[in-house]
């Protein structure tokens, strides 16, 4: 039991270093202040779109480690295995999804000559 907790107490202190850069949101500049129409959808697509793209990567790597503990614990028990491999499917569907529908716009650009790209 207490190899357990020591070994899990690891385990979340180098999960958290790893994640603290991402957690302190530091920034270089601060934004200029949203003024026009324009500049709240440059805002939003930048901004808080970029902000949910990074939370979303985050929360399916969160859930691939929690299947590979499923996989982990499963103990031979082939519903478990079963169970754990479906969580890694869509995680990793998940990640497919998410890289295609960000980079998409700027493909979509470049194809039909935006010299500017796509704001979102």
């Amino acid at each position: 039991m207490k190899n357990t907790l020591k070994s899990l107490a690891l385990s979340a202190t180098g999960l958290l270093s790893a994640a603290l850069p991402a957690l302190v949101f530091a920034q270089t500049a601060p934004n200029p202040p949203i003024t026009t129409a324009s500049g709240l959808q440059t805002f939003i697509c930048t901004v808080i779109v970029g902000w949910m793209f990074t939370f979303l990567v985050i929360l399916t790597i969160v859930f691939v480690l929690i299947a590979a503990y499923r996989y982990l614990t499963a103990s031979g028990d082939p519903e478990k295995v079963k169970g754990a491999s479906h969580m890694l499917i869509y995680a990793a569907i998940a990640i497919v999804v998410a890289i295609f529908a960000r980079g998409l716009p700027n493909i979509v650009a470049t194809f039909i000559g935006s010299s500017t790209g796509v704001a979102c």
